[in-house]
């Protein structure tokens, strides 16, 4: 399985999905992580400001390697300046038509601006990119699932929970190689433990992570037996 995860900034996909990553690292998947922001406003002190981009990148790579996440791609943007337009649109549907997913995962569009302008520009570049648009960033690919994940707000009504109560310990060890954004996300692991918390008691297990499927666009059934999914497969999750 290949997966593609698309991020406004380095920790979204901790706070959100880490769980969940680690438990498709370990069934094999081939896991692609693509940040938007380079992070260059996410210091606290003038002192940081100059080497808070390399940072960052350092933090994130060794989030990486506590999730089994094997590439990772930054697209070297601005905090407070991410928008649908042309480049970001373009980048969407060159990372899709290249890296090929059988999974995506975005922000949902509950949180502020720059997650509002993630989810918008990878909901619209995931559509197109099946489509025959766009051909310099390669050949259509037919649109894989795609599931929206909740930061800071909550998903007001997830289609799925995943247990993650094995890999939760990875997913805290994850979010403390952001030291640099501990001060600037005040209150994250406990923001965390009782998301978790609160996802895993609506399926009766320890720890859990909330998705939501998107509805932006149909998926085409011809065979009605995928409406409860093939003999013998799996859901993604």
């Amino acid at each position: 399985m290949k997966v593609l995860v698309f991020c406004a900034h380095a920790d979204d996909e901790v706070i959100a999905i880490g769980g969940t990553l680690r438990k498709l690292a370990d069934t094999g998947a081939e896991i692609r992580l693509v940040i938007f922001s380079e992070g260059a406003e996410g210091y606290t002190t003038l002192e940081e400001r100059e080497r808070i981009v390399a940072t960052r990148d350092r933090e994130t790579r060794q989030v990486c390697d506590i999730l089994g996440i094997r590439e990772y791609r930054n697209l070297h943007l601005l905090d407070w300046d991410l928008h649908v337009n042309n480049a970001t649109y373009h980048a969407v549907v060159g990372q899709i038509r290249q890296f090929q997913p059988d999974l995506i995962f975005t922000h949902s569009r509950a949180d502020y601006n720059d997650h509002q302008a993630i989810h918008d520009v990878v909901v619209e570049g995931w559509f197109h990119a099946a489509q025959a648009c766009a051909m310099t960033e390669g050949p259509v690919w037919p649109m894989a699932p795609l599931y929206e994940f909740e930061v800071l707000q909550a998903l007001a009504a997830p289609t799925l929970i995943v247990d993650i109560t094995d890999t939760y310990a990875a997913k805290v060890q994850a979010m403390e190689c952001y030291g640099s954004q501990h001060a600037m996300v005040g209150g994250v692991f406990q923001l965390m433990e009782g998301r978790a918390l609160e996802r895993g008691y609506m399926i009766g297990v320890r720890y859990g992570e909330a998705l939501q499927q998107t509805t932006y666009r149909p998926l085409p059934i011809q065979d009605v037996r995928r409406l409860a999914g093939a003999p013998g497969e799996s859901r993604a999750c």
